[in-house]
């Protein structure tokens, strides 16, 4: 006989963490179930951009940055934000926020559960069969739940070593001719610096990208010999959150920024959002249109200049010098 539960929670990302504990005050009996033994580690550089002010963070467990350093072969610049960048690694995340559901008697989380099979009103996992009133799914850019619902898949990819020594400065390097609309970052982290490089394969192919990377690091004199190259997808292609009893977050959701990446700001609000629209069915989610509206006006121009490859130098010099300005961070963020 299924175990029964009124919320299911199909992965421990920040996203369904964050639907979680909105749940957790709530009557509703809520199960989180992670496939992986340890919530946290994931493929991503682990930086949270533009609308992550209000969110509470470890502070022994984060570096701010109220600056970014651009870069390119032409020029290069430090711009000020309007609102600080913020790097924390995906374990250190996932383990704050999993202890903060530690308080509510309502919610379980169970690691090591793999997800077999979707049906309307019960999941069959390795762990046994569990039923549902409301499902989320909160499993990132493969999402199962996502191909239940059977919503195409759109993704970019990021790649990065994640390379010994600590670094100070936030860096957004760009190169047209080689990588295209991608671009190549290095966040610094407590411990160690995530470099990669970020690209769309539909227009740039997974070798070409790699090899700047490369090209990038070797340019730099930094040794990577011994660091583990990581590739992952990152899903954009937003068709909706709520699908009946079933509802998407962040990457399962297709909420990460096709600009730049973006995705755990994103994650926390849909998953906040979704918690709300279950608890109160006539719930708006304003904090969701807001990302949306951000998603939307920095993916048109985006989209413009990812087709059309003899402007985007020129078009990447523009932006460059718009971000300088309050206002078109305000209404963009610092884009990149």
């Amino acid at each position: 006989m299924a175990e029964r539960y009124d919320v299911i929670i199909v992965g421990a990302g920040p996203g369904g963490l964050a639907c979680a504990h909105e749940l957790g005050k709530s009557k509703l009996s809520v199960l989180v179930i992670e496939k992986n033994e340890i919530i946290g580690p994931k493929i991503c550089a682990g930086g949270l951009k533009n609308l992550d002010k209000n969110f509470e963070l470890p502070a022994n467990k984060i570096r701010t940055f109220p600056e970014e350093d651009y870069t390119s072969k032409y020029k290069s610049y430090t711009l000020k934000l309007d609102k600080p960048l913020r790097t924390i690694s995906r374990h250190d995340l996932g383990q704050y926020q999993t202890a903060l559901l530690e308080e509510f008697e309502n919610i379980e989380v169970r690691t090591g559960v793999k997800v077999k099979e979707i049906k309307d009103t019960q999941i069959i996992t390795s762990a046994g069969n569990f039923s549902f009133k409301y499902l989320i799914g909160a499993d990132g850019s493969n999402s199962m739940v996502r191909r239940h619902l059977g919503l195409e898949t759109k993704s970019c990819i990021g790649m990065y070593y994640e390379v010994p020594g600590i670094t100070e400065n936030v860096i957004w390097h760009f190169n047209p001719e080689d990588i295209k609309a991608g671009y190549i970052w290095a966040f610094p982290h407590l411990d160690s610096t995530n470099i990669g490089v970020f690209f769309n394969p539909e227009h740039l192919s997974p070798k070409i990208a790699k090899k700047a990377l490369h090209d990038y690091l070797d340019a730099r004199k930094i040794d990577y010999s011994v660091c583990k190259y990581q590739a992952g997808a990152i899903s954009h292609h937003y068709d909706g959150c709520v699908f009946g009893n079933t509802f998407l977050v962040g990457d399962a959701a297709g909420l990460a920024l096709r600009t730049n990446g973006a995705g755990i700001s994103f994650a926390i609000v849909s998953g906040k959002e979704i918690a709300r629209k279950i608890l109160k069915p006539e719930y708006k989610m304003p904090e969701l249109d807001i990302i949306l509206n951000y998603k939307n006006r920095q993916e048109n121009i985006f989209s413009f200049i990812e087709r059309i490859e003899f402007i985007q130098r020129p078009t990447y010099r523009m932006m460059l010098n718009l971000m300088k300005k309050k206002w078109f961070q305000k209404r963009f963020g610092s884009y990149f």
